[in-house]
């Protein structure tokens, strides 16, 4: 059971876009901390390990500015950490649901860097205004953050602001995309509000959001923050690849040339004229039909008028 559990998971990592994979791999975190954690609280007869805590801490990002100087590698080990079932939970949900938009809009190859970049920059607003609120009342205590919080709500802010008027189908009623991100940014103000210790973790939240609605941003004009991002990791996977024994050097993949590009221009209209439906209300409709019966279903005009209005961004 345990190999086809394993192999599906290959299966899927492998074949899955890259919302599907950050998932996978935030689970295979949780599961192996908390199998780590069900030993040793097994060998401290079954009560809780001091060396759990530290376990956790050790991979967190610490406020502490001493700490945080031994322990830099916080800052990225942080975004995939999580120990609790609802904080995973709920996190992945919102990664699932806001990603697949935001990928389906932005392109797949944007969303890791609005992951690890926007998770990023919530921890160094979680180390900010954690020594800030500690430096203007020394009740407030420094600590450590975790969690996939930061990175979650940079992709959800850019689902947002790149769709706002995209409509999601919740239990019991009809929504548009930007109220269910208003409201979720509009808690974590109210946590930021309650000015608990905890706060400091809502921090680390609109810093995320923050980052998804400057990304989007820059894109509008032109500068794409993902692309220094997608080069560094393409330089490390070049590398790895070359150290496999059976490397072979990819072959140039041939150019599709259209001859007739009038003809697959003209494809890309409406049934109604061009000068009555706008190319955002093109895609709301296109939006509509990937919600319901997924991107696959997509015709070769509809996929048109997306790569189209990706270009325009």
């Amino acid at each position: 059971m345990f190999k086809s559990i394993w192999d599906d998971a290959v299966h899927y990592f492998k074949t899955g876009n890259m919302v599907v994979r950050l998932i996978l791999v935030n689970i295979a975190i949780f599961l192996i901390i908390n199998i780590v954690g069900a030993f040793l609280n097994a060998g401290n007869g079954f009560s809780s390990n001091p060396g759990f805590s530290s376990l956790i801490e050790f991979f967190s990002v610490q406020s502490d500015l001493k700490k945080f100087i031994l322990k830099p590698w916080g800052l990225f080990t942080c975004m995939f950490l999580q120990y609790r079932f609802w904080h995973l939970f709920w996190n992945m949900v919102l990664l699932y649901w806001f990603g697949r938009i935001a990928g389906d809009m932005l392109n797949d190859k944007r969303i890791l860097p609005i992951y690890v970049l926007g998770g990023l920059f919530g921890a160094v607003c979680f180390i900010i205004f954690s020594n800030f609120l500690h430096m203007a009342n020394p009740s407030y205590g420094l600590g450590y953050s975790l969690g996939a919080s930061g990175a979650v709500m940079a992709i959800t802010m850019a689902a947002g602001v790149i769709a706002p008027d995209y409509r999601i189908n919740l239990i019991l009623f009809e929504t548009k995309l930007k109220y269910i991100v208003g409201i979720i940014v509009f808690f974590d103000i109210l946590g930021v509000s309650s000015m608990a210790e905890s706060s400091t973790d809502h921090f680390a939240h609109l810093g995320g959001a923050f980052f998804g609605w400057y990304f989007v941003y820059l894109l509008r004009r032109g500068v794409d923050l993902s692309d220094p991002f997608n080069r560094f990791t393409d330089r490390i996977t070049s590398f790895t690849n070359r150290l496999k024994p059976n490397y072979q050097p990819p072959r140039p993949q041939p150019k599709m040339v259209f001859k007739n590009q009038e003809r697959i221009k003209n494809t890309t209209k409406p049934n109604r004229s061009s000068d009555s439906v706008t190319l955002q209300e093109r895609v709301d409709i296109i939006l509509d039909k990937i919600k319901k019966n997924g991107i696959k279903s997509l015709t070769i005009e509809e996929q048109e008028i997306l790569n189209d209005y990706r270009n325009k961004l």
